[in-house]
């Protein structure tokens, strides 16, 4: 049933991902063209600011999630229900946070830009809308958590995926015909509170119970689970949003909001990448959490071994493709020539992706045994060293330099630091067999991706028909080699016969 569940989740979050990708193409094409770069670098530079703001959720969502758990397999609905009520009341906090801090923090948002665009009208106002998005997102959000803790996180990608096609349908329309910026956002605020809304609605509609009003109070000892979790969260939810959601911000000050216009290009691309893998380990998270619930140790670390071999091929494949057809696909199929960054740049987005990326299957399995607490003061460190390196590199390397901060402070703190909590508390062991094959998988990802650069360089011209060539290569050729490095492992058994049967079922 878990793994029927997962590849349920996993087949439906890939498709509507796919629609996200063909919706967040289009919706910047169209601003790129009706408007100018600056407004795709302002949105960039906002959603950062936004994200600095959600520190107020403070990492209870993922506490609360983990908690469910239990009183979900055990069916323990008076928990839940009193669970629920406390983590509304939770989101409906921080919603109303983030809308007053946010208004608060409207006449000082021009700190961040190094030159104030002057052909952009109404910037407060511009802000303030994406400041009412953020808010209004966390007022009904938390039972789509529900839904996705009960391993039907189908559900909620499908709800999402439908109102974004007739969201981003009706701001294009509106867009053209206007060309006013504040109307699109508008819209976008309109339709993440009817998203919402719906969510919702397919929660009480599946989980009535859910409606019930309920007086008990959450017990104690889940409560000071939550409140531990919580603690622990907190800073990772600091260093998550330092290391991940600063990068606009130091390019906007320090470079200009031009090269971030230019960097959110390339991370639509790249996000869209991660994030259709992440919907893998999204979709599996509950299963996990289950597994980790009724599943000894010694089962549950075989089959992190297997999910980490996945989630090695996933980003091998997917960071070859990246760094090879990136540019080509700016340059002759989206925007144009002017519109690149060089190939030292493309590289080190591609290696930044690699190191974040390979820490999902680490990051799915820690957060289901809730094991936060073990490792709290890690996320300070990281975001210390992320900081100082990104402020100090960006003045002498731009945009670069700001990526290598990021990569610097992977490496130093949560690439060696995350799996040893996983295996000291969740497994019981030592994590020299991980380090010892995370460096191999490394030295293999070099050697897969310079064999795949070398064949798509002596391809000399950039065209469509190059193109197509290009993704052939860098589509195939890495599979080929993953194939012939791994066929003989358990590994590749076990991923190949699970892959297989998930694209049997039906369901």
């Amino acid at each position: 049933m878990r793994l029927e569940n997962s590849a349920r989740n996993v087949k439906t979050a890939w498709i509507l991902q796919l629609v996200h990708i063909l919706c967040q193409f289009a919706t910047r094409t169209v601003i790129i063209k009706v408007l100018t770069i600056e407004y795709v670098g302002l949105s960039g530079l906002f959603s950062n600011v936004l994200t600095m703001l959600s520190l107020a959720e403070l990492g209870i969502g993922e506490a609360i999630v983990f908690s469910l758990y239990g009183p979900i397999a055990r069916d323990e609905r008076r928990v839940i229900s009193s669970i629920m009520k406390f983590y509304q009341k939770v989101y409906i906090f921080v919603g109303i946070f983030i809308a007053a801090v946010g208004y608060l923090l409207t006449p000082y948002i021009g700190f961040f830009i190094k030159d104030m665009p002057e052909n952009i009208p109404d910037l407060d106002l511009v802000y303030l809308l994406f400041v009412a998005n953020s808010a209004i997102s966390y007022f009904f959000s938390y039972k789509a958590t529900f839904i996705t803790a009960n391993q039907n996180n189908y559900l909620v990608v499908l709800n999402e995926g439908i109102t974004e096609i007739i969201m981003v349908i009706t701001q294009i329309a509106a867009l053209v015909m206007t060309k006013n910026y504040i109307i699109y956002l508008i819209i976008g605020v309109i339709f993440v509170f009817i998203r919402n809304v719906t969510i919702t609605a397919i929660a009480n509609h599946k989980y009535p119970y859910l409606k019930e009003r309920s007086s008990e109070k959450i017990p104690k000892e889940i409560f000071n689970s939550i409140k531990k979790n919580t603690g622990a969260m907190v800073l990772h939810k600091i260093g998550s949003i330092v290391v991940f959601a600063t990068d606009n911000l130091i390019i906007s000050k320090f470079v200009g909001l031009v090269s971030v216009g230019l960097y959110t290009n390339y991370c639509v691309i790249t996000n869209a990448v991660t994030v259709f893998i992440n919907k893998l380990f999204t979709g599996i998270a509950a299963s996990v959490g289950n597994l980790a619930v009724e599943a000894d140790t010694d089962k549950q670390e075989r089959i992190f071994n297997n999910m980490a071999f996945l989630n090695f091929w996933l980003y091998v494949f997917s960071c070859c493709c990246l760094f090879n057809l990136l540019n080509p696909f700016i340059e002759v199929l989206w925007l144009g020539e002017k519109f690149l960054f060089g190939k030292a740049i493309v590289l080190t987005i591609v290696v930044k992706i690699y190191i974040t990326g390979m820490r999902s299957s680490v990051q799915t399995f820690k957060n289901a045994k809730g094991l936060y607490w073990q490792n709290k003061f890690m996320p300070i460190g990281e975001s210390i060293i992320n900081i100082v390196a990104s402020v100090i590199l960006v003045k002498y390397m731009g945009v670069m330099g700001v990526l290598l901060g990021t990569i610097i402070s992977s490496i130093l703190t949560c690439v060696w630091i995350e799996p040893r909590v996983l295996y000291k508390y969740g497994f019981k062991k030592s994590p020299k067999s991980y380090y010892l094959r995370y460096i191999k998988y490394f030295a293999v990802f070099a050697v897969i991706m310079a064999i795949t650069y070398y064949c798509n360089s002596l391809i000399r011209d950039d065209n469509l028909m190059t193109f197509v060539v290009k993704c052939c290569i860098s589509g195939i050729l890495p599979n080929i080699l993953m194939i012939l490095f791994y066929h003989k492992t358990d590994e590749y058994a076990y991923v190949k016969q699970a892959v297989l049967k998930a694209l049997k079922i039906k369901r």
